[in-house]
């Protein structure tokens, strides 16, 4: 799941460190996630599990480290499982 999330982070969170650089815990707004970034990564992981992020995750928080966006994909792909 990790690698999931980092890939989708470098693919579309245009981010000033790269996102195999930064550890699980480093706040991604520090490293150049903006809010347009956050919503690409959203829209990122909601195509790669086919399940669109529930309300609940819609918050700063959710985006803000690597094993936040974690806990949500592994969250997504659960609701992709049961759909």
């Amino acid at each position: 799941m990790e690698d999931v999330v980092r890939g989708i982070l470098a693919t579309n969170g245009d981010l000033a460190v790269p996102a195999a650089q930064l550890s699980l815990t480093a706040n991604l707004f520090d490293a150049g996630l903006s809010s347009f970034g956050a919503v690409e990564v959203m829209v990122g992981l909601e195509e790669h599990f086919g399940s669109s992020f529930p309300d609940h995750l819609l918050r700063r928080e959710t985006f803000s480290t690597i094993a936040a966006l974690i806990d949500a994909a592994e969250e997504l792909h659960r609701h992709s499982l049961a759909a």
